[in-house]
């Protein structure tokens, strides 16, 4: 999808007939010339930051800390044994709603980033948009390096197979490097959870290092990875200019 970048109005010089796209921008007011003239930084700047919480599908929201996404946390992802299985490598058992509390309050207070995965629907009703769950992510910060972050991702049953995951982790990618000003981007899985190893793979992550038989599942040890993606291998995918190339 792609939609036309804002547009402030000026009634200084002619205006070009260039129409400037960007992806993945959202509907928003701005949006209303398909005539504009060169963007200034500024401009660029608008766009980027009203667009900045949405990818192609998806709209990105911070998680509530109310009972309505506390359940949908625990119903929706926290209860599904294979969900859990996949995203988390501790040992396998049910999990309470008291265990599922006491992990989103340490990511409250923990994370940098702790979101809702909505897929945005327009009531037919009022013509508003409401967002529905279909996910949760979050960012936190590695201390113990520089500029190092890590995240997660979990996405309904209901949702999986859809692109849904690999769509929130280029969002989770773009926002690291464009918006939290990080130098590198990792994470953990299971050598067991082989669809998550393929998509972070192709989405530009690399391998990092190998943990041998950490994970016990079923009678079977598996090997857990680790892998990241940089600032400038990031840029490279995404056709970016470096800071330093752009100055020049």
């Amino acid at each position: 999808m792609s939609l036309e970048i804002p547009y402030v109005k000026s009634d200084s010089g002619p205006r070009s007939e260039e129409t400037v796209i960007l992806c993945n921008l959202p509907t928003h007011p701005y949006n209303r010339h398909s005539r504009v003239t060169k963007m200034s930084d500024t401009q660029r700047m608008y766009a980027a930051v009203a667009g900045a919480f949405r990818s192609e599908r998806l709209v990105y929201r911070a998680f509530q800390d109310n009972e309505e996404d506390r359940s949908f946390a625990y119903n929706q992802l926290a209860s599904d044994a294979l969900t859990r299985g996949l995203a988390d490598p501790s040992v396998h058992r049910p999990t309470s709603r008291q265990m599922q509390d006491g992990y989103i309050d340490s990511m409250l207070k923990t994370t940098v980033m702790y979101n809702l995965i909505c897929l945005p629907e327009k009531d037919p009703r009022t013509g508003k948009e409401k967002l529905t769950p279909i996910g949760i992510m979050n960012v936190k910060d590695l201390p113990q390096y520089q500029r190092r972050a890590i995240f997660g991702v979990s996405i309904m049953p209901a949702y999986q197979s859809q692109g849904y995951g690999s769509e929130a982790v280029g969002w989770i990618m773009d926002w690291v490097f464009k918006w939290g000003g990080y130098h590198s981007l990792t994470l953990g899985a299971s050598m067991y959870n082989e669809r998550a190893v393929r998509a972070y793979k192709k989405a530009g992550f690399k391998l990092e290092g190998v943990s041998r038989e950490t994970i016990y599942r079923d009678r079977k040890w598996w090997d857990s990875i680790q892998m990241s993606i940089l600032e400038h291998e990031w840029e490279a995918l995404r056709g970016i200019k470096t800071v330093k190339d752009a100055a020049a």
